[in-house]
């Protein structure tokens, strides 16, 4: 196990920083967010750590434009 606390930090920042970038608003990036978090909860509903989102038996979703 991972025991780095500043690494999710710094990639958490990142991640938003980019959001902001590419143009996403606030709650955008909010609905992103849930969407991982919707992923993360099936892995661990599954009891393992898939390495891609179709072991996690998730379907693909593409961000539409009227999502961005």
């Amino acid at each position: 196990m991972n025991t780095d606390t500043q690494g999710p930090r710094i990639t958490a920042r990142s991640f938003f920083r980019e959001m902001r970038t590419y143009g996403y608003t606030p709650n955008q990036i909010i609905r992103i967010i849930n969407e991982l978090l919707e992923l993360v909860t099936h892995c661990v509903q599954e009891g393992r750590r898939p390495n891609t989102l179709v072991d996690a038996g998730v379907n693909e979703r593409v961000l539409t434009q009227d999502a961005r």
